[in-house]
């Protein structure tokens, strides 16, 4: 949407008596004195930009931020190739499943164990006491 309907402005000052170079000519200067004065979005993006830098950090302070130079002596591709992969941790979940099954499996035969276990000192106390 423009801020100035030049067309309009013509035909109101047209309507009004002016003739049309005249209107042309009015509404020319005062499109331009709107343009010069109006800040667009990128202005005002750099504005508040600007501004967000200058309140939070100083150049002095962004100095002190590490830089990729910084980063790339810190860990390089290969230092990086040492960590896990996704890969690596969907083996490993898939090999500590396995070992959890395995587990479960045990750990139900042994109380399947237990349980007649229970029930057969029940049966060799009742066969004993009765």
């Amino acid at each position: 949407m423009p801020l100035f309907d030049t067309h309009k402005a013509v035909k109101a000052l047209s309507h009004a008596g002016f003739d049309d170079t005249q209107a042309e000519a009015v509404v020319e200067q005062i499109n331009e004195a709107v343009n010069e004065n109006v800040a667009t979005k990128s202005d005002f993006e750099r504005f508040v930009a600007k501004l967000d830098l200058e309140r939070f950090a100083t150049k002095e302070d962004l100095e002190r931020f590490a830089t990729k130079e910084d980063l790339m002596r810190f860990a390089t591709k290969e230092d990086l190739k040492r960590f896990a992969t996704k890969e690596d941790l969907l083996k490993l979940e898939l090999r500590i499943n396995e070992k959890f099954d395995k587990f479960s499996a045990s750990l139900l035969r042994y109380a399947l164990g237990l349980v007649g276990l229970a029930v057969a000192l029940t049966k060799a106390l009742d066969f004993v006491v009765g």
